[in-house]
């Protein structure tokens, strides 16, 4: 056998852990994705204040893209939800608005929504309606690492709920998604 120096085997062995995770994440996804197409996902509803949810996601979401705030304003909301589930969708929503912007993210509750902003690069009108497209990926946005499935799961989890996806997006202004229930 080969020896290599200590921290040497470490880092391959840290960066074959971080690729299974990378893979293993993609699979999961691929496979919500097709339990979505088959109608074969069940949603476990129970009353949620979205703020408990927020309050979840965002440290992860903090750690990951660190130096960089995330403001939620307006009052707490419960709804019945699949907690699981809609945590994905507005998880996947902030961390969009969070690669593809570099002010704050604003997170606004509402008696009837639910918004993610940002003043990002925004979308260009030809791809709004496509980017709820299973493996659509927007090609001028830069972020190579996609698989085109974030919105379309987001899009997959909001209709098994009966909300609704609302896009405003103006080109070097930002964008805004709303979930409305």
């Amino acid at each position: 056998i080969y020896e290599m120096p200590l921290v040497m085997k470490e880092n391959f062995l840290k960066k074959i852990h971080t690729n299974a995770n990378k893979m293993s994440q993609i699979i999961d996804k691929l496979r919500l994705t097709l339990k979505f197409e088959e109608g074969k996902q069940e949603l476990i509803l129970t009353p949620c204040p979205i703020k408990k949810i927020l309050d979840d996601i965002i440290p992860d979401l903090k750690e990951k893209y660190k130096n960089r705030e995330i403001v939620i304003t307006g009052s707490d909301i419960n709804l019945k939800v699949d907690e699981t589930l809609i945590s994905m969708a507005i998880s996947n929503l902030i961390e969009n608005a969070l690669k593809y912007s570099e002010d704050e993210v604003i997170v606004e509750l509402t008696k009837d929504s639910i918004v993610v902003k940002d003043r990002g690069i925004g979308i260009e009108e030809s791809d709004l309606s496509k980017i709820n497209q299973k493996f659509y990926r927007v090609s001028k946005n830069g972020w190579n690492n996609s698989l085109g499935l974030g919105l379309f799961i987001v899009y997959s989890i909001l209709k098994l709920h009966k909300f609704e996806l609302k896009i405003n997006s103006e080109i070097n202004v930002g964008s805004e998604f709303k979930i409305v229930y």
